[in-house]
């Protein structure tokens, strides 16, 4: 998944990035799984993230989040639980209805857990946090200091 933002301002190694087209996060399928691993969730507009780039404030960057990284954190958050679901009910499938039914749903709390801890390791690793890959436009070259053209904002 491929974004543009606007640097706002840069602390040390990290920078603020502010999303230069809120929108097309609204349409994106993978906006939960994206926004949850960089730590935004909820809060669209302005984030931190390593400035590993070199940009400075004002520049327009594009930002990526791996699609390995969004599969990995698709399979882990939703079939991993439907996995062990089934996987409890099996495993109770000689016992009554009311033990199969506890099976699946011992099953499915116990997916939803490893989920949670496993999103939670992979937010930590570089790799599964968006990321920004290139300095598409410099502050110097901006028409005015803090816009964004309207070449920049489209895809």
């Amino acid at each position: 998944m491929k974004k543009i933002g606007l640097v706002r301002e840069i602390r040390g190694d990290e920078a603020l990035i502010c999303s230069a087209d809120g929108n097309e996060c609204d349409s994106c399928e993978a906006r939960h799984a994206c926004f949850s691993m960089s730590g935004t969730e909820g809060k669209k507009d302005d984030f931190w993230m390593l400035n590993d780039i070199g940009a400075s404030p004002g520049d327009m960057v594009e930002l990526e989040l791996k699609s390995s990284a969004s599969l990995t954190i698709i399979a882990s958050t939703f079939l991993l639980p439907v996995f062990l679901l089934f996987a409890g009910y099996l495993f109770m499938m000689n016992g009554t209805d009311l033990q199969r039914a506890l099976g699946a749903g011992a099953g499915l709390v116990a997916g939803i857990a490893a989920a949670i801890v496993i999103n939670k390791r992979l937010g930590t690793k570089k790799g599964y946090n968006m990321q920004m890959t290139e300095i598409l436009k410099r502050a110097e070259n901006d028409p005015a200091e803090g816009t964004i053209s309207d070449k920049a904002g489209r895809k």
